[in-house]
Protein backbone atom coordinates (compact mmCIF):
# COMPACT_ATOMS: atom_id res chain seq x y z
CA UNK A 1 0.00 0.00 0.00
CA UNK A 2 1.47 3.35 -1.03
CA UNK A 3 0.91 6.41 1.17
CA UNK A 4 0.53 10.02 0.02
CA UNK A 5 1.59 13.12 1.95
CA UNK A 6 -1.17 15.76 1.77
CA UNK A 7 0.04 18.80 3.70
CA UNK A 8 -2.63 21.20 2.48
CA UNK A 9 -5.52 19.05 3.70
CA UNK A 10 -5.00 19.69 7.43
CA UNK A 11 -5.11 22.96 9.35
CA UNK A 12 -4.47 23.78 12.99
CA UNK A 13 -6.85 26.14 14.78
CA UNK A 14 -5.77 26.64 18.38
CA UNK A 15 -5.55 23.19 19.93
CA UNK A 16 -7.59 21.52 17.15
CA UNK A 17 -6.57 19.79 13.90
CA UNK A 18 -9.14 20.33 11.12
CA UNK A 19 -9.31 17.86 8.23
CA UNK A 20 -12.03 17.72 5.56
CA UNK A 21 -12.97 14.65 3.53
CA UNK A 22 -14.90 14.95 0.27
CA UNK A 23 -18.51 13.74 0.27
CA UNK A 24 -18.43 10.17 -1.15
CA UNK A 25 -20.12 11.08 -4.48
CA UNK A 26 -18.39 14.42 -5.15
CA UNK A 27 -14.78 13.47 -5.78
CA UNK A 28 -12.94 10.56 -7.33
CA UNK A 29 -10.49 10.68 -4.42
CA UNK A 30 -9.45 7.31 -3.12
CA UNK A 31 -9.40 8.71 0.44
CA UNK A 32 -12.68 7.75 2.07
CA UNK A 33 -11.70 7.51 5.74
CA UNK A 34 -9.40 9.03 8.32
CA UNK A 35 -7.46 6.96 10.86
CA UNK A 36 -6.69 8.80 14.10
CA UNK A 37 -4.11 7.46 16.52
CA UNK A 38 -2.65 8.71 19.77
CA UNK A 39 1.09 9.10 20.31
CA UNK A 40 1.84 8.63 23.98
CA UNK A 41 3.42 6.17 26.39
CA UNK A 42 -0.10 4.96 27.18
CA UNK A 43 -1.74 2.57 24.73
CA UNK A 44 -4.90 3.67 22.91
CA UNK A 45 -6.36 1.92 19.89
CA UNK A 46 -6.67 4.09 16.79
CA UNK A 47 -10.10 4.84 15.33
CA UNK A 48 -11.20 5.09 11.69
CA UNK A 49 -13.75 7.78 10.79
CA UNK A 50 -15.73 7.80 7.54
CA UNK A 51 -18.96 9.30 6.22
CA UNK A 52 -21.82 6.85 5.64
CA UNK A 53 -23.96 8.40 2.89
CA UNK A 54 -26.78 5.88 3.24
CA UNK A 55 -27.33 6.67 6.92
CA UNK A 56 -26.28 10.35 6.57
CA UNK A 57 -23.71 10.46 9.33
CA UNK A 58 -20.26 9.60 10.66
CA UNK A 59 -19.23 6.00 11.22
CA UNK A 60 -16.49 5.38 13.78
CA UNK A 61 -14.69 2.04 13.70
CA UNK A 62 -12.09 0.38 15.88
CA UNK A 63 -9.73 -2.45 14.99
CA UNK A 64 -9.20 -5.59 17.03
CA UNK A 65 -6.02 -6.99 15.47
CA UNK A 66 -2.69 -5.18 15.56
CA UNK A 67 -0.08 -7.84 14.81
CA UNK A 68 0.16 -10.69 12.34
CA UNK A 69 2.22 -13.82 11.80
CA UNK A 70 5.28 -13.48 9.56
CA UNK A 71 4.30 -14.19 5.98
CA UNK A 72 0.61 -13.41 6.55
CA UNK A 73 -0.40 -11.61 3.36
CA UNK A 74 -3.90 -10.67 4.52
CA UNK A 75 -3.10 -8.50 7.61
CA UNK A 76 -6.79 -7.81 8.33
CA UNK A 77 -7.15 -5.36 11.26
CA UNK A 78 -10.86 -6.34 11.61
CA UNK A 79 -12.30 -2.81 11.64
CA UNK A 80 -15.78 -2.86 13.26
CA UNK A 81 -18.23 -0.02 13.85
CA UNK A 82 -18.30 1.13 17.49
CA UNK A 83 -20.27 4.38 17.10
CA UNK A 84 -22.46 6.26 14.64
CA UNK A 85 -23.24 9.99 14.75
CA UNK A 86 -26.02 11.49 12.59
CA UNK A 87 -24.81 14.33 10.36
CA UNK A 88 -27.13 16.93 11.89
CA UNK A 89 -27.68 15.38 15.33
CA UNK A 90 -26.99 18.63 17.22
CA UNK A 91 -28.73 21.08 14.86
CA UNK A 92 -30.76 23.71 16.73
CA UNK A 93 -34.15 24.80 15.38
CA UNK A 94 -34.17 28.26 13.77
CA UNK A 95 -36.95 29.52 16.04
CA UNK A 96 -35.60 28.42 19.22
Amino acid sequence: MMSKLMLDSARQYGSEMHIDLWYPDVDDSDIKSLVVGLMDVRAADPIRVSYDKGRDGWKIEQASTFSWECGDDECDPDWQEVAFIKAWAREKPLNG
